[in-house]
């Protein structure tokens, strides 16, 4: 009897423990009845803060910080009066399909083809926990626990695409096709801005031409859970003709005004003619004594550091001169995801390092070693961010053009097979 009564109260401090701890980084109130398992209301948690919470606010007051950049303020979903008119089927259906096809706003996006029903469920049952809404959130049986993988494309997929670009790619009907599901009819300026609308969280697309390769793009849009899984961009199931003419758009954009505008400088073109040698370049690359040292910062298929971006797959993704760019001048953009925050302590201690996530309570950075660092706001005085990038600026005077063309070399020649030809 006393062996179950022990084992009986640690169940229960087990669960309010749980309870508490869910609640705790989201609201400052006492904990809340569950509306069904701490497992799946854990679940729930995890997916809002990592796809809704920008727009919607982590306690789902409709206050993100990307809500200021949307022509339509985010629901309130955090409201007792909002979430008493809609039933659990009603939050599933807007969640999978996206606010367009419920006929409310566009910039919604639809989430069933990225995560499983039973992930979609776990939102609801957070979204009702953060409305103080009791009612039970039932998840039907047979729902599904894996996520949907389609589409994936195949080599001659990429073909396909790369012959209709060629023929009619940049055609009229095309890039004006592609420009009203962007602006219009899809959920693109939720996330993205173009010219000075749209969010602030993925990529600014304003110089798409430059900075991708129209391969890369048909194939990111079409399923970009296909190549990194861990992206918050959702695959939005766009049909092939919606995914072309997107594309197509994309490529032919040019932005009104601003430093999105750009014009090849006079110097570079004695690197952008030049036939570099990719094998001296990965060896420039890797050379922890030399100049570069590139492999410091940067990870290669498993090789190097962490605190600049994965360039495993760069030559297949970005176009030469945006590589050259990032070079010689890698201050001009810097790849979203890799801002530098500058950190002041309250105990007067300086801190600066690569902002991977920032949220109400504090600061996820990597600083120049590669390490982990997380900065609770609590200890902050004040911070700001850097427009410079934490890559060195000089590269252009410090390496010969040789060693700079050879590194070019190097980077073109990291591909993705299925969607670059491996001779290219």
């Amino acid at each position: 009897m006393r062996s179950f009564l022990k084992y009986f109260l640690l169940i229960i401090c087990f669960t309010f423990n749980v309870e508490s701890l869910l609640w705790a980084s989201v609201e400052d109130s006492p904990p809340r009845k569950l509306n069904a398992s701490p497992e799946l209301l854990g679940k729930g948690k995890f997916l809002f803060l990592k796809f809704c919470a920008h727009c919607h606010g982590n306690r789902g007051g409709g206050d993100g910080f990307n809500a200021e950049f949307l022509d339509k303020d985010p629901a309130e979903l955090s409201n007792s009066k909002f979430l008493a008119k809609r039933s659990n089927e009603k939050l599933f259906r807007v969640i999978s399909i996206g606010g367009a096809k419920v006929k409310k706003s566009h910039l919604m996006p639809a989430f069933g083809h990225t995560l499983s029903g039973e992930e979609i469920w776990s939102l609801v049952v957070f979204i009702r926990y953060l409305g103080n809404d009791k009612s039970p959130v039932v998840v039907p049986k047979d729902v599904q626990s894996d996520r949907p993988l389609e589409p994936v494309l195949t080599r001659p997929d990429m073909l396909s695409f790369s012959k209709w670009f060629a023929e009619k790619g940049q055609k009229k009907e095309q890039v004006d096709f592609g420009k009203i599901l962007v602006t219009n009819k899809k959920s693109c300026l939720g996330c993205h801005q173009l010219n000075d609308e749209g969010g602030r969280i993925g990529p600014n697309l304003n110089r798409s031409s430059f900075n991708y390769k129209p391969e890369w793009l048909y194939a990111w849009i079409s399923n970009p859970q296909n190549f990194r899984p861990g992206t918050k961009m959702p695959n939005l199931g766009l049909e092939p003709e919606e995914v072309r003419a997107i594309t197509s758009f994309l490529v032919s954009f040019q932005a009104e005004e601003g430093d999105e505008k750009f014009e090849t400088p006079e110097d570079w073109k004695q690197y952008l003619s030049a036939k570099g040698d990719p094998k001296r370049g990965e060896n420039i690359f890797y050379d922890s004594e030399g100049i570069a040292n590139c492999s410091k910062c940067h990870l290669v298929k498993g090789r190097g550091g962490a605190v600049g971006p994965d360039l495993s797959y760069v030559g297949t993704s970005r176009t030469r001169k945006f590589l050259l760019e990032s070079i010689l001048n890698p201050s001009a953009v810097i790849t979203h995801g890799y801002q530098t925050v500058m950190i002041l302590t309250k105990n007067q201690k300086f801190i600066t390092g690569i902002k991977k996530n920032e949220d109400e309570s504090g600061f996820d950075i990597v600083d120049k070693e590669g390490k982990n660092l997380y900065i609770s706001r609590e200890k902050i005085k004040k911070f700001k961010i850097q427009k410079i990038s934490s890559m060195p600026g000089n590269l252009g005077d410090l390496l010969k053009v040789k060693d700079v063309t050879d590194v070019l070399a190097y980077l073109e020649s990291l591909t993705l097979p299925v969607i670059t030809n491996s001779e290219n």
